[in-house]
């Protein structure tokens, strides 16, 4: 048994998609939704004294998975550097005796979230649709506003074999190895 710790709502069904797409056991995982950045990265949490308590003995590995964020962001732990940063700490301060691995989401720029990973992996000519309407609108438009607006809905039509899943497959895999 594996468990899978994340930062928000819609990652669970992102996660099992991708557990399904690479036939890996999606009834080997247990899941933790934190509901926030913050809240997963804080060693007092919870949930990890639930882990601690209840699954350590039963689990082989922990992959956790957060947004880089924008690192202009006010709030701590935002973008990429600091996001792991404050993964690596977490995961020395827990102690846990098993490996713990995590996957940050974010674009090619290593920014955004599992919206912008998202739009990462579409073709040219979507992402250049995407850019051009973002320029000419009159507001600043994020990364989950043109995935909500124009993907949702299709329920990831998105090529799972896109080399910028690489990473994040093979963290996966390795859960089960």
């Amino acid at each position: 048994m594996v468990i899978i710790a994340y930062e928000g709502k819609t990652d669970k069904e992102f996660l099992n998609s991708l557990l399904s797409t690479y036939q890996l056991p999606q009834n080997e995982v247990t899941y933790f939704n934190f509901k926030g950045k913050d809240n997963i990265l804080n060693g007092a949490h919870s949930y990890y004294n639930e882990i601690e308590k209840k699954y350590i003995d039963k689990i082989n590995k922990i992959l956790i998975v957060v947004d880089a964020d924008n690192e202009k962001d006010p709030n701590p732990n935002r973008g990429y550097e600091a996001s792991e940063e404050a993964l690596k700490n977490l995961i020395k301060d827990l102690d846990f005796n098993i490996d713990i691995e995590y996957h940050i989401m974010c674009d090619c720029n290593k920014e955004g979230n599992l919206e912008s990973f998202l739009l990462s992996v579409l073709d040219d000519t979507q992402q250049e649709c995407i850019k051009t309407f973002k320029e000419c609108y009159k507001y600043e438009l994020t990364d989950k506003w043109a995935y909500n607006t124009f993907y949702k809905q299709k329920k990831h039509p998105f090529d799972f074999s896109h080399e910028n899943f690489n990473e994040l497959k093979k963290k996966l895999q390795n859960l089960f190895n």
